[in-house]
């Protein structure tokens, strides 16, 4: 057996659990954590020495990453405040989300700003709770025909100017920007977006299926909450989403709170695509975590009903109140495989964001972020690179 040199309570050994290894659930595997990192993948009882933390038969995963969620808790991004997204980040974390990308609204321009500042700031703190991954930019940049809980008065044209301008220099945490492929401009602010290494996502739009294509021949290479504000598909005109469902190497993001998109919807779109290019998220917004009521998003105002959150002027849904925990949950109750449901809150979001090579994964090397899950799928404890921050 394996001994440390550094002393045995720098090295933490999870033992007895079921492990998420390579879409596959394996047992008689320690994982073995230091300094944040995972050390080893071990055969059980390899290594001596270290803090063995007994798993007891649960499920142990890849820490859940969130690429797009507005709020919980009470809070949102767009409070612009570094206070607002550390309770943000504490109550996702007790639902397995152990990174995310704070996601915006179409708002003005000193208040996209000031959420740019809140979230710039707190990438240097050591935040007690989910990681910050960056920025996800929802709007301003979309069609006003697919506007969905976005402020209609806020929508920019696509362009470099107008980009710059709204993020001045805080450009460097965009990691991703959804965007209308048939407003006027898009072509060139996809191009210098796809230069700069941040990816285009297409999303409320009513582009119809060639505009869709010619998006994703600049550049666009994944979709804002498929089936969600865009063009439906038609047997004639298939639209957004037909485009999206016929385009490989796209990825897309589907909200499975089973109000967003039907049951069958979300099989469908599993099945076509692959649970390789599907990313569950949330889309939460502030009333996540805290229950029916009046809220604000991005400025409008919402009425959370049994759970549902709709804007109180014309109804369109805004945003969710789910967690990824029960996101999961969701997709197994409805027939998709647990090993396909936790690769879609893991593995795909890592990819999609380019991290796959320091999250998303049990594997040597990666960040030590875990997810302990009980037989009923409910959260049991969370590691978030390697310290132990719920149980």
């Amino acid at each position: 057996m394996k001994k440390f040199s550094g002393g045995m309570w720098s090295v933490k050994i999870l033992t007895g659990g079921k492990v998420y290894l390579e879409g596959k659930w394996q047992c008689n595997v320690d994982i073995v954590v230091e300094e944040g990192k995972i050390l080893d993948v071990a055969p059980r009882g390899k290594y001596a020495e270290g803090e063995v933390i007994d798993v007891k038969g649960n499920y142990v995963c890849p820490g859940f990453i969130d690429i797009h969620v507005h709020g919980c808790k009470g809070r949102d991004v767009m409070d612009g405040s570094v206070e607002s997204l550390e309770v943000m980040s504490e109550f996702m974390a007790q639902h397995g989300t152990t990174a995310f990308l704070a996601t915006t609204t179409t708002h003005g321009r000193e208040e996209i700003r000031k959420s740019l500042e809140a979230v710039g700031d707190a990438l240097h703190k050591d935040i007690k709770g989910a990681q910050i991954l960056g920025i996800h930019l929802e709007g301003p940049f979309i069609s006003p025909n697919a506007k969905g809980a976005h402020d209609e008065k806020r929508i920019l044209a696509p362009s470099r100017e107008n980009f710059r301008g709204l993020v001045g220099d805080y450009e460097g945490i965009i990691k991703m920007v959804t965007m209308a492929p048939e407003a006027e401009g898009a072509r060139e602010l996809v191009n210098y977006l796809t230069d700069r290494g941040i990816l285009v996502s297409m999303g409320h739009t009513m582009a119809n299926y060639e505009q869709c294509m010619a998006g994703f021949e600049w550049g666009m290479t994944h979709v804002t909450h498929l089936y969600n504000a865009m063009s439906p598909f038609k047997h004639r005109e298939p639209g957004a989403v037909g485009a999206a469902l016929d385009r490989d190497g796209v990825t897309v993001e589907l909200i499975a709170d089973l109000v967003h998109v039907h049951p069958a919807a979300l099989r469908i779109a599993v099945a076509i695509k692959g649970s390789d290019k599907v990313a569950l998220i949330t889309d939460a917004m502030s009333a996540t975590g805290i229950g029916d009521g009046d809220y604000i998003l991005g400025g409008l105002e919402v009425v959370v009903k049994e759970g549902v959150a709709r804007l109180k002027d014309g109804g369109n849904l805004a945003g969710s109140t789910l967690t990824q925990d029960q996101a999961l949950r969701n997709l197994v109750l409805i027939g998709v495989p647990l090993e396909d449901a936790v690769k879609m809150l893991t593995e795909v979001p890592a990819d999609i964001i380019g991290i796959g090579d320091k999250k998303g994964r049990i594997k040597k090397g990666l960040d030590a972020d875990l997810v302990i899950l009980d037989e009923k799928l409910h959260v049991n404890c969370v590691f978030i690179k390697g310290i132990q921050i719920q149980s």
